[in-house]
């Protein structure tokens, strides 16, 4: 080979290690059923690459831009997987994902995840009724003998899962939980109320139904398999960066961008 040629090669070769061979990456999956926090938006790619700066395409929300700019501030490329939780949970078990989000705390996942120090969003935990249900709230006591649709794979806390005489059936959708409430399939629909509430008022429906009052509240994280070398790591970097975004301001622009005076900020989001 002629030795230009040859030494071209190798300051070609050097610039693509010194350009990409340092690039830190983390993968990511979430769901796309979770708005305003998560959620698709027209069309979008399942498995995505977004380098810092760039955003989703089709993929948007109040959680994810806290991610993502966390991140990115650290200088992490994303490789994002939006799938239905329940592959998320297989993805993570499995080591094709390095992180899940967002997730809430209950005695079963912390046997498997180690969980950020910072949490992504804040739940508060209700049970949706048809507006004329004769049920009186008295804790969960008063859903005994009742059928209560929940959304498959989500977590609802330790006292949810510690109730009994409750029939639990499981809904893929949000929408089709409450299609399943109006159509009295089920005589209730427990759920997270900022984020069911936003779409009962997508689809114009909240008049349809009331809300028992709330039984438990939860924050939610991100999570890393404890078998993942590298989870600890990807929590760290993102603690880091979320709270670089607090610092610098950029958190508040995030809130502000996604809770506008004509939906309210939930209280533990101020």
């Amino acid at each position: 080979m002629d030795h230009r040629i040859q030494c071209y090669i190798i300051i070609i070769l050097s610039i693509y290690t010194s350009a990409y061979g340092d690039e830190k990456t983390v993968r990511i999956a979430t769901l796309e059923d979770y708005a305003p926090f998560c959620m698709t938006v027209g069309e979008f790619k399942i498995h995505q690459t977004i380098q810092p700066g760039k955003d989703a395409v089709g993929f948007q929300g109040y959680s994810w831009d806290v991610i993502r700019q966390s991140f990115h501030e650290m200088g992490y490329t994303i490789h994002l997987s939006i799938i239905p939780w329940v592959r998320g949970m297989t993805y993570i078990k499995n080591g094709q994902t390095d992180i899940l989000f967002p997730a809430g705390k209950n005695t079963g996942r912390q046997r498997l995840f180690y969980y950020s120090e910072e949490p992504v969003n804040e739940v508060n935990f209700v049970v949706y009724v048809r507006a004329d249900a004769p049920i009186k709230w008295k804790e969960l006591e008063s859903l005994k003998g009742l059928t209560i649709g929940v959304k498959r794979g989500f977590s609802y806390g330790n006292q949810w899962n510690a109730a009994v005489g409750i029939k639990k059936n499981n809904v893929n959708k949000i929408l089709q939980g409450f299609q399943m409430l109006n159509a009295k399939r089920l005589d209730g629909f427990i759920g997270y109320e900022y984020n069911w509430d936003y779409v009962l008022k997508q689809n114009n429906l909240k008049h349809n139904y009331r809300k028992i009052p709330l039984f438990s509240t939860s924050s939610e994280y991100l999570i890393a398999l404890k078998k993942n070398p590298d989870g600890k790591d990807f929590l760290k970097a993102f603690d880091t960066g979320k709270k670089d975004l607090i610092k610098t301001g950029q958190l508040e622009q995030i809130k502000n961008k996604w809770f506008k005076a004509d939906s309210p900020l939930p209280e533990q989001l101020k």
